[in-house]
């Protein structure tokens, strides 16, 4: 029986051995390459490139290379809409709840060269940071929690599946080859579009939860004896009702144009992480470097819509509804620095943040896909 079992071992290894050389040979006095025809395409890029090499090593090496890029084609290729969708709205949710008292803590900082009287005034990271664990204690932290979970699952769950199918159907257009090739161009304007049209949903999801972040949690009952407003948030929907009646359909939408404009972080985002990834494989490297880019580059942009996005005080119209006149006032308070306050707290929220969520977003869409596959055909798919 011994014997047996070691001879049917032996023969079972004989034939895997012929079907990996059958099917990954080199080309030369060994034949032509089989390749499979899902990797044909990513084996053939990896050859070109490599220029052909007659040694076993560098063999090796650009068929490595190939199975890494097939496997990331083919992830992409055959994730549906409803699985980007799934892997967006996780990996959004997830990483905006770990680190939303520093979002507090950035939105009120950006709003301080124009605050109204009834939000909170601090005179530096510091003192906000003493000062909201004073008055407010952790409670303060977290204003904002649930519309930020909500909106940024919402949100990232509609762009990135839309990010991926504009790619898809414009790459004809811009004669770019594959959706997963990088195209600065197409990927840029994909981007916006799939930005721009996720804005105009979450867009009031977002104003409610600043509305909620610019309210110190004591006016809601916790300390103080009055809010400096005379009819403070008291939660979510009595947010909703308050600007309905106070402001109108109108209101949902304050700060609307910077948030537009603000598409374009987004969409440097999106374009600078599928560039540096497509030269550095790590995935934490490239959302980092993407991410501080594209925060220092759009970051005024932010700082505008937040002051746009204040509750007016009591019985007044809004004070700063418009672009222009809200720029040229934040310029006049505080000259180009204002425009940039409280950049280090988003920093040191964001960048860690990006990396989480791309990091996230990746490994659940591979293991979305790779389930999918597996009950569809049935055989196993390797996971990176």
């Amino acid at each position: 029986k011994t014997n047996c079992a070691q001879f049917l071992c032996l023969q079972s290894r004989s034939s895997s051995a012929r079907a990996f050389h059958a099917s990954f040979a080199p080309m030369g006095a060994l034949g032509a390459c089989s390749v499979p025809p899902e990797r044909s395409e990513a084996v053939a890029a990896a050859e070109v490139e490599g220029g052909g090499s007659s040694s076993s090593t560098s063999g090796t090496g650009r068929v490595v290379a190939a199975s890494s890029a097939a496997r990331r084609s083919r992830s992409n290729s055959s994730s549906s809409a409803s699985m980007q969708f799934v892997a967006g709205s996780v990996a959004g949710a997830v990483q905006v709840a770990i680190w939303h008292p520093l979002d507090v803590l950035k939105t009120r900082m950006q709003v301080q060269g124009l605050r109204l009287g009834h939000t909170p005034s601090y005179n530096s990271v510091r003192h906000a940071l003493i000062e909201m664990a004073r008055a407010e204690g952790l409670r303060g932290f977290f204003q904002g929690v649930a519309p930020s979970i909500v909106g940024s699952g919402i949100g990232w769950g509609l762009q990135m599946p839309l990010y991926t199918a504009l790619k898809r159907h414009s790459s004809v257009a811009f004669s770019a080859g594959s959706a997963d090739q990088p195209n600065m161009r197409r990927d840029m304007l994909c981007s916006l579009l799939s930005g721009c049209s996720t804005n105009l949903i979450v867009h009031p999801i977002f104003l409610i939860k600043t509305r909620l972040q610019l309210q110190s949690a004591s006016a809601t009952g916790c300390s103080a004896p009055a809010a400096l407003h005379p009819n403070p948030y008291t939660g979510v929907a009595h947010t909703v009702a308050s600007i309905a009646r106070e402001e109108g359909a109108r209101g949902f939408y304050r700060g609307l144009a910077p948030s537009m404009l603000l598409s374009t972080h987004g969409a440097v985002l999106l374009v600078a992480y599928d560039q540096l990834k497509a030269v550095c494989p790590s995935t934490l490297a490239a959302s980092l470097l993407a991410k501080v880019f594209a925060s220092v580059s759009t970051y005024p942009v932010q700082v505008v819509r937040s002051v746009m996005q204040q509750r007016p005080s009591a019985g007044m119209e809004p004070a700063h509804s418009a672009l222009l006149p809200t720029i040229s006032s934040l310029w006049i308070s505080g000259g180009p620095f204002a425009f940039y306050r409280g950049l280090s707290v988003q920093l040191i929220r964001t960048v860690p943040q990006a990396m989480a969520f791309f990091s996230f977003y990746e490994i659940i869409l591979e293991q979305l896909t790779n389930s999918w596959e597996l009950t569809n055909s049935g055989e196993p798919v390797a996971i990176r």
